[in-house]
């Protein structure tokens, strides 16, 4: 039994550096636009704050970091929700042995959440030390938010996944269900800066506790009024749980 644990960990292992080797290939640039496209969103909103009053971040938050930690999290849950593609695909690493549908899957994610988290505090470091708000003050809580949300957005893809394998035109969805998240789970806003006679309607989404949890972990001034770990985890649970029987299930489905 511990030899075919150590087996199929060496797997996961080789292929999280085949991604990570070939991650962002599509891009002319490679990692350089990984690292670009979120300082970008950091950049725009930053600039948006400055010409738009109703933007600001709430007191006792830096601007920057306010944005850093908004914008990571939902860069995890997108990397999360892209492995949809993955079992509805042919890829031609399935012909080696002991490599299934879902090793791609985790090894696309563990290579994910690796450039992002070390991403995260390249940029994090430097910015929170440049407005001096560096330590955090729960580093704990921090790193098991960006976790949840990387765990969230694969449930989320794992769903898809199925949904595609029958019903090819639903990728279409799934960008609908992108720009959604951005609007509606914190990325430029926290739940102090909304009426609260809108929170019971924004606070069934748990990217947005994800997103409250990271800036409550960070900003000593900042208690988030609805951030509520024990739902995060009851929703990444039963999401995984639902994605993981949907992959389980489409295994016996022909590939169209």
């Amino acid at each position: 039994m511990s030899q075919l644990i150590r087996t199929q960990f060496n797997v996961l292992k080789a292929l999280t550096i085949h991604n990570l080797q070939g991650q962002m290939a599509a891009y002319k640039y490679g990692f350089a636009w990984v690292i670009l496209e979120p300082l970008i969103f950091i950049a725009g909103f930053r600039l948006a704050r400055k010409f738009f009053g109703s933007l600001a971040s709430p007191a006792g938050m830096t601007p920057l970091m306010f944005y850093v930690l908004g914008v990571f999290p939902l860069y995890l849950c997108f990397a999360g929700i892209r492995t949809f593609t993955i079992p509805a695909g042919r890829s031609k690493l399935l012909a080696f042995p002991r490599v299934t549908e879902l090793d791609l899957t985790l090894a696309s994610i563990l290579a994910s959440f690796t450039t992002y988290f070390l991403l995260f505090w390249i940029v994090a470091i430097g910015i929170s030390n440049y407005e001096n708000v560096w330590p955090p003050q729960n580093i704990l809580e921090l790193i098991m938010a960006l976790m949840a949300s990387l765990i969230l957005g694969t449930a989320v893809g794992l769903f898809f996944s199925g949904l595609v394998r029958v019903f090819p035109p639903m990728k279409q969805f799934v960008g609908y269900l992108s720009f959604a998240i951005r609007m509606a789970s914190g990325m430029f806003f926290c739940i102090t800066m909304i009426p609260i006679t809108v929170w019971p309607y924004l606070t069934w989404n748990p990217l947005l506790h994800v997103t409250e949890m990271t800036r409550d972990s960070w900003f000593e001034s900042y208690v988030s009024p609805i951030a509520s770990p024990a739902y995060v985890a009851e929703c990444g649970l039963g999401l995984l749980l639902l994605g993981l029987l949907v992959e389980r299930y489409m295994r016996r489905i022909p590939k169209v």
